[in-house]
């Protein structure tokens, strides 16, 4: 048996030119260091590459350039059932079906598969002391395990019909894993749990926003938020305070809010200001306390809703589902949106928020009930809330509703809402329902006693057609709801089309409202989308009422061109066909600058109204705020406006204080501090530095580090969500440094930083060589195995030599150990090793201790 030197190996194994690889050849003939005569081989691995598994190292031995494959080590990888006799050619197993059964009996020169025997050579295997060689080609004729062997490369390509137990586990782990991301489910390494502190220091919100009128009132309004954590519960302020309006706390926001989602009675304890989702007209804010066990996390959808709504031109807007973003998109050229909002189970409260093309941040928050409340099976969820109107006689309010799943398809509920301003009748008690008729067709109903009666049933088809009846009658003497109708039908029809040169989505809605005295009748067809790679929205109103002959209809077209230069040009033209005529035109031109800047300039002409409008605008975003100037210069009035928005963020834990240019109050934050951990602890001591320049894998939030790259901080976070921190482990400069847990699961918590340290463990290395002495003298010898213990007597590393005799093994923390053959394979084979064991000591360093001394050689046993 002759072995080629390590280094001679290195060479001829990375050479993927072919002139080269038979250079090397030539040169290692012509050297004497292998006599290529048909008895001769040598042992080393190759890469082999399996379809959906990738390539792994595999020991092979290579004679007269054909490869016999290490039968034990290609079925493990394999994950083959296969069991080792006392010799390394005694090996029996199964594949896939313990029907399938093997045996290797080498002595009557067979192979035995499925009870049927397989004649092979002597020329057919190799046996070393240490490890059984098959050829590879043989392994398809016998088990369908087809390998390909490229002595250019060195390298073994696998095909097979079989579907491999590692294949299908691989295969089942996809599944599982890709349900799991569509499901919002990630197994973490590491869960921090979630504490109350009874008081954090966290966010603050400013903006100023000044206007000047030459024919009207000057303005100057300042806003200033504050976010804390306060007994545990999210504690936010925020002030209001214009020259205008007199400074009073109707115009102020606080809210105090506990969350636990663990806890069975409450869940959420909300105080302050409330949102009480009232039927009751109300015209000022509740001041009270709201109680509830519905959880802050989203539950699975069953199902989807379409919202439209209409913001400025080109504006994103995000859709937040009970505080968790779900999606975002762009308004159309006239400021059109719509989203599929996902249907959770139990209360669907839905946030938009809106944000300019270059950085503008728009603070309103719609809040939009959807008609539809399900609640999963056989679970009961309540909502309590009650407090003051703060209106002019501080009326009282409250409202307390029940919700049961009866299945998961079919909810039941009910309540009281009580307002103590209705003379129609204080108490106003109530049934809702939701029912999922089919999983295309949905019914939502609520009867208000004394009040009113709802229904609402949508369709929707595959093609995602959707028409939606949605009927209300109106109790004549009711005086909770502040408008005197009756009755209230609506239609509306929805469906996307999308051809080879357009994109659109297009709906028609149909509503009429009926008065004591008459009824009104409007109608709307909308076609918003892209055509031909212009943003288009044509939209035709129509107003009907009896009191009128003539009815009115008018359209609005509103496109958006992308020209050269970064140029946006957008066109508005509206046409009243009542009159036949052009009643409004729009044009504005708009453009980046300076990478964070955006001017714009535009003009307006009003036909009815007469009036004409040039406007001139600039903004720019810093790091730290975002500023803005505009100038609407018209032939009636002239408007000057200027404004800066920014905020403020303050990590007690670490004394950090940031700026940013964006709202941060109401988020949450997280800080990540990795350290050296030399004593292994997971726990940060002053002796141990940080480590810089660590990455994370994560797409939420914004990232940003400190000048030495050693703390990590993510802001922008939603609240009460289970956010997964996924650490690049490739990312830390010393090979040498390792992280056990990578990915760390975390409630994001508001208004504060949460700081996360990640313990870096420090690996030591150990090498050697692992000879065999004989009358021929001493070579290096591989397949031996060698076993690392700690000073407790616990193994804590398990590999095998090289061809060469070589070893190396990284993964050792501080401390002392020892080196052992593997006694069972130096029975097996028959020898002894000296010295029996070999201690050494990973000593405490930055970048990892190197102990590189060690040595063994084998003899064989005396009789």
């Amino acid at each position: 048996m002759i072995h080629k030197q390590f280094s001679l190996y290195n060479l001829f194994i990375e050479s993927k030119n072919t002139l080269k690889v038979y250079l090397v050849l030539l040169t290692v003939i012509f050297l004497g260091n292998i006599n290529c005569s048909a008895q001769e081989y040598d042992e080393f691995p190759v890469e082999l590459r399996v379809s959906k598994l990738g390539v792994t190292e595999m020991p092979v031995a290579i004679k007269n350039q054909e490869a016999y494959i290490a039968v034990a080590d290609f079925l493990d990888f394999l994950d083959l059932k296969n069991d080792v006799g006392n010799s390394p050619a005694e090996i029996t197993g199964f594949i896939i079906n313990p029907n399938n059964s093997f045996k290797f009996d080498i002595q009557k020169l067979k192979v035995i598969y499925k009870g049927e025997d397989f004649i092979i050579k002597p020329t057919d295997y190799i046996l070393t002391a240490t490890t059984f060689y098959f050829r590879s080609s043989l392994f398809g004729e016998i088990f369908g395990l087809y390998t390909k062997f490229n002595f250019r490369d060195l390298s073994i390509n696998l095909e097979t019909d079989i579907e491999l137990p590692k294949v299908k586990e691989l295969r089942l782990l996809n599944i599982r894993q890709n349900l799991n991301e569509l499901r919002g489910f990630v197994t973490p390494d590491t869960l921090i749990e979630r504490k109350y502190p009874f008081f954090r220091a966290g966010m603050a919100d400013w903006s100023v926003v000044t206007t000047q009128q030459t024919n009207g009132t000057n303005d100057n309004r300042f806003n200033l938020g504050l976010g804390t954590m306060i007994a545990g519960g999210e504690t936010n302020v925020l002030l209001n305070y214009s020259t205008r309006v007199p400074f009073t706390a109707k115009n102020q926001f606080y809210q105090w809010k506990y969350v636990n989602n663990n806890s069975k009675l409450f869940k959420q304890v909300t105080a302050g200001k409330i949102f009480s989702r009232a039927t009751s007209s109300l015209f000022a804010p509740v001041v009270g306390i709201q109680l509830t066990n519905t959880p802050v996390i989203n539950r699975r959808s069953f199902g989807s809703y379409t919202l439209t709504d209409v913001t400025d031109p080109r504006w994103t807007v995000e859709l937040y589902v009970n505080n968790v973003l779900i999606n975002f998109t762009e308004a159309d050229a006239s400021g059109f949106f719509s989203f599929e909002v996902p249907l959770m189970y139990g209360n669907t409260i839905v946030n938009l928020r809106f944000y300019g093309p270059y950085g503008e941040e728009r603070t309103e928050e719609r809040i939009i009930n959807i008609p539809y409340n399900f609640i999963p099976k056989k679970e009961l969820e309540y909502t309590f809330s009650a407090g003051i109107v703060e209106n002019e006689d501080n009326d009282r309010f409250s409202r307390f509703n029940l919700n049961y799943g009866i299945s998961n398809g079919f909810t039941l509920g009910g309540g009281v809402e009580y307002l103590s301003d209705v003379t129609s009748g204080e108490f106003m008690p109530f049934l809702n329902t939701s029912l999922k008729i089919s999983s295309n067709l949905l019914f939502s109903g609520e009867y208000m006693h004394g009040v009113k009666s709802e229904a609402l049933l949508s369709y929707r088809t595959p093609s995602s057609f959707q028409i939606d009846f949605n009927y209300i009658n109106y109790n004549k003497d009711q005086t909770s709801i502040n408008y005197n109708y009756l009755e209230e039908r609506k239609i509306s029809l929805s469906l996307p089309i999308r051809t080879k040169f357009f994109t659109t989505y297009s709906r028609f809605s149909i509503n009429q409202i009926i008065l004591p005295t008459t009824k009104f009748t409007s109608a709307q067809f909308l076609m918003s989308g892209s055509f031909f790679g212009i943003s288009t929205n044509l939209t035709t109103y129509g107003l009907f009422n009896e009191r009128s002959k003539t009815p009115t209809i008018y359209s609005t077209l509103s496109q958006t061109y992308r020209l050269p230069y970064q140029l946006l040009l957008s066109p508005q033209i509206q046409y009243d066909f009542s009159d036949n005529a052009i009643t409004n035109m729009i044009v504005r031109l708009e453009r980046p600058f300076l990478k964070r800047g955006f001017v714009n300039v535009g003009f307006e002409n009003n036909f009815l109204r007469n009036t004409q409008i040039f406007e001139i605008g600039l903004r720019y975003n810093l790091n730290f705020t975002q500023t803005s100037f505009t100038s609407r210069i018209g032939n009636s009035n002239s408007t000057f406006i200027e404004s800066a928005r920014g905020s403020f963020l303050f990590d007690d834990a670490t004394g950090y204080i940031s700026s940013n240019d964006r709202s941060s109050v109401g988020k949450g934050a997280v800080t990540i501090i990795p350290f050296l951990d030399y004593n292994d602890n997971n726990v940060r001591e002053e002796s141990e530095p940080s480590v810089p320049g660590l990455t994370i894998k994560n797409l939420g939030g914004s990232v940003t580090y400190n000048k030495d790259k050693t703390q990590l901080r993510i802001y922008d976070l939603q609240p009460y969500t289970n956010f997964i921190i996924q650490v690049d482990t490739l990312s830390l400069d010393n090979i040498a440094w390792k992280i056990n847990n990578p990915i760390i699961a975390l409630e994001t918590v508001p208004n504060q930083f949460k700081t996360i340290y990640i313990p870096v463990k420090v690996l030591g290395e150990v090498s050697g060589m692992v000879y065999v002495k004989d009358e021929n003298g001493t070579k290096g010898q591989g397949r031996i195995s060698v076993h690392i213990f700690n000073m407790n007597n616990e193994l804590v590393g398990k590999f095998l030599t090289e061809g060469d005799g070589y070893f190396t093994y990284l993964g050792l923390k501080t401390g002392k150990y020892k080196a052992v053959i593997d006694p069972e394979q130096l029975e097996k084979i028959g020898y002894i090793a000296n010295p029996a064991e070999l201690e050494f000591t990973i000593e405490k360093s930055e970048f990892g201790d190197i102990v590189d001394d060690l040595e063994f050689i084998l003899e064989k046993q005396s009789n």
